[in-house]
């Protein structure tokens, strides 16, 4: 288990993260989430130790490593650039840390072609120069790499970030399946919101130095405790106060407050009333579609606000733009944030 306690960093006047604290158990996929210059890779590169922070512990199963060496922390690190050696084969990239340990070449035969099969690389592959492959097949080389010595913790700096979009989806499933299949404990980091929702057992989410929300991803996308986690973790249509205050008429109890902001997630506005729901109804206007193949976005105006809405391309929801709509919002899955 890893506990992160009052960790600080700092840089002259300029504090690049504090008071942050992270519990991480043994085993899971947790993720460092935020935009560019929040504090995630600061926090991770203090953990791998190639910072050490103002204030703050960072224990690894009860011990503080802030004073340890970066070598002798036994930790794994994947980076976004990859790191490998573009002169040595794939096999000798995967083997180095093992023959840095001297282990003897029956041993680093086993472990890296093990590993080879893990990350899916063929035997021709494990020939050939890094500098040869495919950038997807340079980063299943770097994680093979970093799992070599068997690391019970691997940190991986957005890894992903250089690829393009169809392989990053497939790998960071791929990633997920290693991490199940070798139990280790991944701590990633990561400005790619649906990256971390599909991957992550939790997620911090960092803004401007600090953890706004610590959750499993439903609870972050689902119940996010900012503003600012709201609108950063998916999409969200912000409710003007004419809507909220349409809501509120319909509402026995718990109304919201008008002088609050209101969201609620773009898929969660409905076109029938979903059952056993006390759902609003609210009348709209259709200002324009986007087709995306297996769905659409239709753009609609509502009173005082301009909400998007899905619809699934199922072929039994016909839209008729011209036509005014009727939507359904739910109380219930609206989030407020602020007011008086």
């Amino acid at each position: 288990m890893i506990e992160i306690k009052g960790l600080q960093v700092k840089y002259d006047d300029f504090i690049a993260i504090d008071d942050v604290n992270l519990t991480i158990k043994e085993g899971e996929f947790f993720t460092l989430l935020g935009p560019s210059g929040c504090g995630k890779t600061t926090t991770l590169r203090s953990i791998a130790g190639f910072l050490k922070p103002s204030e703050g512990s960072i224990n690894v199963n009860g011990k503080n490593i802030v004073n340890t060496p970066i070598e002798k922390r036994g930790l794994g690190m994947i980076f976004q650039s990859y790191a490998l050696f573009p002169t040595m084969s794939v096999f000798d990239n995967i083997a180095y840390g093992l023959k840095i340990e001297k282990k003897s070449k029956a041993q680093i035969e086993d472990r890296v072609y093990e590993l080879a099969d893990l990350v899916e690389l063929n035997e021709e592959q494990l020939g050939k120069n890094v500098s040869d492959l495919s950038g997807g097949q340079q980063q299943r080389v770097a994680i093979a790499r970093a799992l070599a010595k068997k690391p019970t913790i691997v940190l991986f700096d957005e890894p992903l970030s250089n690829l393009d979009a169809k392989l990053r989806k497939q790998l960071r499933l791929e990633l997920k399946r290693i991490q199940r299949e070798t139990g280790m404990t991944a701590i990633y980091v990561t400005h790619d919101q649906d990256e971390a929702l599909e991957i992550s057992d939790h997620i911090a989410v960092f803004n401007n130095g600090k953890i706004e929300q610590i959750g499993t991803p439903r609870e972050i996308y689902d119940h996010s405790a900012s503003e600012f986690v709201c609108k950063f973790i998916g999409e969200a249509n912000y409710l003007g106060p004419s809507l909220i205050t349409h809501i509120n008429e319909h509402m026995e109890t718990n109304r919201f407050n008008p002088n609050a902001k209101h969201y609620v997630r773009e898929e969660k506005v409905n076109l029938m009333v979903p059952e056993g729901s006390k759902a609003v109804p609210v009348k709209g206007n259709i200002l324009q579609e986007v087709f995306y193949g297996t769905f659409s976005t239709y753009i609609c105006e509502v009173l005082d606000t301009t909400l998007r809405i899905i619809v699934k391309e199922d072929g039994t929801t016909r839209i008729d733009s011209k036509n005014e709509l009727t939507l359904y919002i739910d109380p219930k899955d609206i989030l407020e944030y602020g007011g008086d």
